[in-house]
């Protein structure tokens, strides 16, 4: 049998090829399951990013219980909404480091992130209702 002749057959018809074959197809798989999850954990971020803008525009020049963030007056000023933006890009680039060393956390970041940009936003709404 000619050389060239074996690997043309083996194209032809996989499961000829054994065992070797089947981690490709698995591989194959589980990289497309690994670019979705990515996907998904990047479209989360900007539902997560609106949602803390949101809550800063609705909070800006309210009290702020929280005493991180209010002024010397109690306040949510520039001060704050800086810190509080300033917390969100962080948490983004900490997401960003884990998920570009450990891509299995990318759906449970994502998930995360909607459930997070969820509560902020009802925050938001609130502060906008006793305006």
């Amino acid at each position: 049998m000619k050389t060239w002749l074996l690997p043309a057959i083996l194209s032809l018809c996989p499961a000829l090829a054994g065992a070797s074959d089947l981690p490709n197809a698995h591989q194959s798989i589980e990289d497309t399951a690994r670019a979705a999850a990515l996907k998904g954990w990047k479209f989360s971020l900007a539902p997560l990013v609106a949602s803390q803008a949101l809550d800063a525009a609705s909070s800006y020049g309210m009290r702020e219980l929280n005493p991180l963030l209010a002024s010397s007056n109690g306040g949510f000023e520039a001060k704050a909404m800086s810190i509080k933006l300033g917390i969100a890009a962080a948490a983004v680039g900490v997401e960003y480091l884990i998920v570009r060393k450990h891509p299995s956390a990318a759906r449970p970041l994502a998930r995360l992130n909607w459930t997070t940009g969820i509560v902020t936003t009802g925050f938001a709404v609130h502060n906008f209702a006793i305006r």
